[in-house]
């Protein structure tokens, strides 16, 4: 697979759809996955391949509002219309999917997918530093490890979750490389460049020739840094993105910084690299190490959500960043009010430039964004004036 950055979003699902019904005529199974707290060791384990399901695209949100209202996340509406309107060729191909209890829109909106495909919902505990909540997200586990043992018809034995742990962990690492990458000063590509070939190489049909093309990519970040070919200005503010991310919706977010001067370096959530430095314990139970690492999984749905600002502090500190964005979907609760939290860490206390956006996956506030990001990046060359004198 080249790592070309052109192909857009819809091109990687059409590819990869076709790979998984090669994969399936060979006798392979296909489970859909729908969050970061999805245990994918499981899955991996059952000798089945996940793919990720979430809708990205405002193409599928008309169907969906012909039964969902239009006041809910655009996440959950293009989730769900995708799986209806055919619109999508991957929600086809999966034997059955499992999904988890976040926030109130998703967990009803399962309800009706699962009249699509046999469909689990794990439920996740949201008090997360609690010991009953471990003790509870383990047997959740366990019941995940269950439904895909009866939907694949396979036995998913000890020795099969520790060689999946080993093999995520090793997954993880090349991923946390490849964010730390972009750390450098100048990072290697831009960020829109990174978010596209991070797409790209995000949709795998074999594990391990993924695995082994995360480290040729890696190497080729690391030898434009190490060879200072970068073609990215030193002169570029650096940004943090925090909150949603990993849609087309993001995109134009990504664009309208780079456009204005700015340069994406550091994701913080979904995507970013808090969902990848975090390594699976491979000395305990396989089960228990499990769910003790999807547990730590920082999300707005869970309270409290400290680990998030801990993150956030350290990222800022380690990249170092000139600006935060945080970004939200419309209707998204959880993630607008602790955007308020957001905002006290990075302007009080970090001192730096902060930019919370509301958007969705519609191009109907492009320009209005490009007003608002363009401001953010002038806020930050002022700070950066005043800090010489």
């Amino acid at each position: 697979m080249e790592l070309s950055v052109t192909q857009t979003i819809q091109d990687l699902r059409t590819d990869l759809a076709m790979e998984l019904e090669m994969a399936k005529d060979e006798g392979k199974k296909v489970v859909g996955c729908l969050c970061s707290y999805t245990p994918i060791e499981l899955i991996l384990a059952a000798g089945a391949i996940p793919v990720g399901l979430c809708g990205s695209t405002q193409t599928p949100i008309l169907a969906a509002e012909e039964v969902l209202s239009p006041d809910q996340c655009p996440k959950v509406k293009a989730t769900y219309g995708r799986a209806i309107s055919g619109t999508c060729p991957l929600f086809p191909l999966a034997d059955c999917i499992i999904s988890e209890t976040t926030c109130d829109g998703r967990k009803k909106m399962y309800e009706l997918l699962a009249r699509e495909v046999p469909l689990l919902v794990m439920d996740l505990p949201q008090k997360p530093d609690e010991q009953e909540a471990l003790t509870h997200w383990i047997a959740e586990v366990d019941k995940a490890k269950s439904f895909l043992e009866h939907q694949l018809d396979v036995v998913i034995t000890s020795e099969n979750l520790r060689d999946a742990i080993q093999r995520g962990n090793r997954r993880r690492h090349s991923l946390t490389r490849l964010f730390m990458a972009m750390g450098s000063t100048p990072p290697p590509v831009t960020g829109v460049e990174f978010m596209e070939i991070m797409s790209k190489i995000g949709h795998y049909v074999d594990y391990d020739k993924h695995i082994n093309l995360l480290s040729q990519l890696l190497q080729t970040l690391e030898n434009t840094v190490t060879d200072k070919i970068s073609q990215v200005s030193t002169k570029r503010h650096r940004i943090l993105w925090t909150g949603l991310g990993n849609s087309l919706g993001c995109s134009k977010v990504l664009e309208l910084v780079e456009e204005s001067g700015g340069v994406v370096v550091c994701q913080e959530g979904c995507g970013g690299i808090t969902r990848t430095e975090d390594l699976i314990d491979e000395t305990k139970d396989p089960l228990h190490a499990i769910a003790e690492r999807y547990l730590r999984v920082t999300c707005a749905c869970m309270t409290p959500n400290a680990q998030r600002f801990k993150d956030l502090k350290r990222l800022i500190q380690e990249f170092k960043i000139d600006g935060v964005i945080d970004l939200a979907w419309q209707f998204c609760q959880p993630f607008e009010i602790e955007s308020y939290r957001v905002g006290e860490l990075v302007k009080k206390e970090m001192g730096l430039p902060f930019l919370h956006i509301v958007t969705d996956f519609s191009q109907s506030d492009v320009e209005q964004l490009r007003v608002r990001i363009e401001g953010f990046i002038e806020q930050i060359s002022e700070n950066k004036k005043y800090a010489r004198h």
